[in-house]
């Protein structure tokens, strides 16, 4: 048995995230070096990335930080798990973003951001949005790695 699979017999759900997450985190080297991770990880990892920044800080954190520059990928991550109103949500988020696709490169990003303000009170909304949970993105992160057990460990 995995570790995977034995962090997803634990009782509380929450804790299976935190477990699974430490698992995968052993094999990142460096933050936001991801080379080590099958794409199942990264989705993992991508959808953790998402959540902790909107949780923190919202959309306008998510998009100034390193984070930012990982946006579609965590993009594809929450259509992977088929979080449907969380995709929209995001969707809505990016097209927001003055410049499609997001750059990369954290500087450029945080230039535009700079460049204009309009767009941080939308982008609150959508904090508001994200906030309600409407997708149960803790069910469905565990039953995308039970449906693709064997990508992790």
């Amino acid at each position: 048995m995995t570790s995977t699979e034995i962090a997803l017999l634990l009782n509380d759900d929450s804790e299976k995230i935190t477990r699974i997450g430490e698992i995968i985190g052993k094999k990142i080297p460096e933050r936001d070096n991801f080379e080590n991770l099958n794409e199942f990880e990264k989705n993992f990892i991508y959808i953790d990335i998402l959540e902790q920044n909107v949780t923190e800080g919202g959309f306008i954190q998510f998009f100034f930080s390193s984070s930012g520059q990982f946006t579609h990928e965590i993009f594809q991550a929450y259509l992977a798990i088929k979080a449907e109103k969380t995709v929209d949500i995001l969707t809505k988020a990016i097209f927001l973003f003055p410049e499609i696709p997001v750059p990369k490169n954290i500087k450029i990003r945080q230039g535009i951001l700079m460049q204009k303000e309009s767009n941080i009170d939308l982008w609150d909304d959508l904090d508001l949005q994200f906030e309600k949970y409407e997708d149960d993105i803790v069910q469905l992160t565990i039953d995308y790695v039970r449906e693709n057990i064997s990508y992790f460990d």
